[in-house]
């Protein structure tokens, strides 16, 4: 199993998923040059895939730390690639996320900085990123290239209408009626 890692100019890693991905980023990181900088990396497909958003939103979601991070998109009627965003995921296994045999592009993830600096009570934007692709003339290597994060949709929760049925609740008093007669130190 393994995956080719584009970057630089016109460079190719060749590296084995099959490991965590914090492991798979350090390791790419110090194999592309980029080992002793605070440079956030991530891997981004240079398939063609397109993105879907939902008509009401124009927004593509991505989970960031437990929190929602948008990001937002313009018509996408072309062909685009997916970032990974593998660095929310740091300890789970690469192979998860990626595919074997396919080749990625390395993209530096930079945080937009925040304008706002409002302090009515209310809670904070969550950051929002930009993603640089690190390949040289990526538009000549692959035209339909378009980094983006892929589509992921919040979990609702279920709302609870009445009380949980609990083992008490369901053998009632029946269950305490034959309890007090199998045990000799309940009968009265």
């Amino acid at each position: 199993m393994f995956i080719i890692v584009k970057y630089g100019n016109n460079e190719s890693l060749l590296c084995n998923p099959s490991c965590a991905v914090i492991n798979l980023l350090n390791s790419i990181k110090r194999r592309a040059g980029y080992g002793n900088t605070n440079v956030c990396l991530d891997l981004s497909d240079e398939s063609d895939t397109q993105v879907r958003v939902s008509p009401r939103r124009r927004f593509v979601h991505a989970i960031h730390r437990h929190n929602l991070t948008f990001r937002s998109t313009s018509q996408n009627s072309g062909h685009s690639s997916a970032t990974k965003e593998l660095d929310t995921h740091r300890l789970d296994y690469a192979t998860k996320y990626l595919n074997s045999h396919a080749t990625y592009v390395l993209v530096e993830k930079q945080l937009i900085p925040n304008g706002d600096d409002v302090t009515d009570g209310s809670s904070p934007s969550p950051p929002q990123y930009h993603y640089v692709p690190l390949l040289d003339n990526y538009t000549e290597i692959f035209p339909n290239y378009r980094p983006h994060v892929t589509t992921v949709e919040r979990k609702k929760k279920a709302k609870h209408v009445g009380k949980s049925p609990s083992p008490a609740g369901i053998r009632g008093i029946k269950a305490k009626s034959k309890n007090s007669l199998r045990t000799p130190s309940r009968r009265r």
